[in-house]
This record gives C-alpha cells, sequence and structure tokens, in this order.
C-alpha cells in the first residue's frame, strides 16, 4: 500500500483503531525513511488516538532505528508514556550502547 493511503487512513475519522494500528505497523515496515519517523513521532504524542495505536508508534520508531542502523536521540526524546516504553524496550534489548547513550543526553527519562 502507498504511503499516502496509510496516512489517509490515519487521518480518517471513520477508520478504526484496529486499521489505524495496522496503517501504522505497514508504515514502520514498509517506509523507513525520516518523514516516516516524523509522522510517526507525531502521531504517538496526538490524544486522539488510542493507546494500542500509540504504542505500535514506539514500537514501529523503534524497529526503524534498529533496522537502518541510525538513531535519532532527539526524536526519541519527544516520545512520551507508552511510545517511548515500547521504543525504549526494543533499543535496551538490541542496542544498549544506544539505550546508554539517551539515558545519558535524557537523564530526565530514568
Amino acid at each position: 500500500m502507498k504511503k499516502e493511503k496509510l496516512l489517509e487512513i490515519l487521518k480518517d475519522p471513520t477508520a478504526s483503531d484496529a486499521e489505524k494500528d495496522d496503517a501504522v505497523i505497514e508504515l514502520g515496515i514498509n517506509f523507513q525513511d525520516a518523514e516516516t519517523v516524523d509522522i510517526l513521532v507525531q502521531l504517538s504524542n496526538d490524544s486522539n488516538y488510542d493507546e494500542m495505536i500509540v504504542a505500535s508508534c514506539g514500537e514501529y520508531l523503534g524497529h526503524i532505528w534498529l533496522t537502518t542502523k541510525q538513531i535519532n536521540y532527539e526524536k526519541l526524546s519527544h516520545l512520551k508514556g507508552i511510545a517511548l516504553t515500547e521504543a525504549l524496550s526494543q533499543i535496551k534489548a538490541q542496542r544498549p550502547d544506544w539505550y546508554e547513550t539517551y539515558m545519558e543526553l535524557y537523564p530526565q527519562s530514568k
């Protein structure tokens, strides 16, 4: 599915939470670019989205950074709650060096 179609689903007030969650997952798997990272960070902080969708945003941000072997600590620092927990749990498990760097840069996250 094209990125534009996935974004339409995410903005569609008639789309179900399950459809939106699937759109987040598909974005995270198929579009691992800076624009997708920005979109997932924005979605994770949008109070209109269900916690399941917010958690998927964090999970797939972690997935993108680990897959591309490039992390953006500043963008990671914008995550909150379950999104941050999901991203950090993957990073801590697969790249403890990134986790340690993040904790040094943003000690308030502890």
